[in-house]
């Protein structure tokens, strides 16, 4: 009788595992039934209608199909510049234990990899970056139109003015292919952002979970942070909240100049953390239940006393949907949300424009970049933007190699499904066939290059 009692319950226990992997990571899938959607768009407009945002499903006008898109960004002119990976696909044969790149042999990225488009028409305005990179991650562009790029298999950051080279960098930090934790190195840095006196940030990354501030010039000013990514980390935390400064996966940064703040996404613990940009003290903490547990992305506008932009991706611990939403600095209240008809699946990046008005939103898988235009009517401020009637497409520099991508399925609901019904079936087995007996659980994981479940190093988000 004990041992029916004890099948029972194990059937139970391994039921409702699955069930608390395979529905939260399925809904944030699926796009909001009309009455779900209606709902979170009420509250929240109810709240500050000034958020509130329509999809332009037409935007950008494109011949050719992307790879990967993971970053986006405006440029001085107000158009906007995306970052994609091509044909190549992070995967698990991507790096080795040691984060080493293991497709170096097949060479760089041969397509145009930054693709320039008006932001109002959508019309493609320029491309450059064929055969110089490997597996793009992250993208800024300052004031001065110079573009600052992170490539995780090269373990490099790069400057490049357009105005002197398309093809050489005028600043590289860190050794080519060579993952480090020294300050000459760096392990799959994610972001970059630059201060108005040219000094910039460094986040790094996925194996080091630190954040370097560097000198115009390129020399370390200082460096703080520590990697409490719970998979990877050496050490063991006390029970309770993560304390501030340890970051799993700080993955992306943005810049607050009036409040002079520079902002981390902490990826995996679903949190944003501000510190002083003068000397890297930690200054403030945002983070919400509508977020849920993983966080992507953050950008900063300055209206109503700070916005916090962000993009959230598939949860593990939460049901909450995968989507764009408005936090306030003021009163850490979410204050509007974004995303598209049928609903976001992988979100890795986005550009918000510094009115609010619009927002891009750059997404692995499916490859696309989303537009999102403020319904409201707040004054705008101006951005000067290229008339489309008048302008070419640039190539810096011309490329005639054909455009033909391809890119994995979106494999997170696949093997997670797939593992749910394993493991009921292994439940029914076990309580069917076989008696009563001591065992060792399985530890299950899903090899997408969204879930960042093996080792650190692999970008398995969304």
């Amino acid at each position: 009788m004990v041992g029916i009692v004890i099948n029972r319950l194990w059937v139970l226990c391994c039921a409702a595992v699955a069930l608390t992997i395979f529905v939260p990571i399925v809904r944030t899938q699926q796009p909001l039934a009309g009455g779900e959607a209606a709902l979170n768009s009420t509250e929240i407009n109810h709240r500050n209608a000034d958020y509130e945002y329509e999809y332009d499903a037409e935007w950008p006008r494109l011949n050719r199909t992307l790879g990967s898109v993971s970053a986006v960004a405006f440029d001085p002119s107000g158009n906007v510049v995306i970052f994609h990976r091509g044909r190549h696909v992070w995967n698990l044969l991507s790096f080795d234990q040691q984060n080493r790149y293991l497709q170096e042999k097949d060479g760089p990225i041969g397509e145009s990899t930054l693709l320039i488009f008006h932001n109002e028409s959508g019309a493609l305005v320029g491309e450059w970056g064929a055969n110089l990179f490997f597996m793009p991650h992250g993208l800024t562009i300052d004031r001065n139109n110079s573009y600052w790029i992170t490539d995780v298999a090269l373990h490099q950051v790069f400057k490049f003015d357009l105005t002197v080279s398309s093809t050489k960098p005028v600043m590289t930090l860190g050794v080519r292919f060579e993952p480090g934790k020294d300050h000459e190195h760096f392990c799959k840095p994610t972001s970059v952002a630059v201060l108005d006196n040219g000094d910039f940030f460094v986040a790094d990354g996925y194996c080091n979970g630190r954040v370097n501030k560097y000198s115009a010039d390129g020399r370390l000013i200082l460096s703080w942070g520590k990697n409490s990514f719970v998979l990877t980390r050496t050490f063991m935390l006390p029970a309770g909240p993560i304390p501030v400064n340890f970051f799993a996966i700080p993955h992306a940064l943005t810049y607050a100049a009036d409040k002079k703040l520079i902002c981390v996404a902490d990826r995996e613990q679903g949190r944003v953390q501000c510190f002083n940009a003068n000397n890297g003290a930690f200054h403030s903490m945002y983070e919400s239940p509508r977020i849920g547990s993983r966080l992507f992305s953050v950008k900063y506008i300055p209206r109503d006393g700070g916005l916090l932009y962000v993009v959230n991706g598939p949860q593990f611990t939460t049901a909450e949907p995968v989507n764009g939403l408005v936090m306030s600095m003021t009163s850490k209240e979410i204050v509007g949300r974004f995303f598209p008809e049928h609903a976001f699946s992988n979100p890795h990046e986005l550009a918000v424009s510094e009115d609010g008005a619009q927002v891009y939103v750059a997404e692995l898988n499916p490859h696309k970049v989303h537009k999102f235009k403020r319904k409201s009517s707040l004054p705008e401020i101006p951005t000067p933007i290229l008339d489309p009637a008048e302008s070419k497409v640039e190539t810096f520099p011309p490329s005639d190699q054909p455009v033909l991508y391809t890119g994995a399925l979106t494999t997170i609901p696949i093997v997670v499904s797939l593992v749910g019904i394993g493991c009921m079936v292994v439940c029914l087995f076990r309580t069917f066939c076989v008696k009563s007996r001591g065992g060792r659980r399985q530890r299950f994981s899903t090899p997408s290059e969204n879930i960042s479940l093996r080792e650190m190093g692999e970008d398995r988000e969304a």
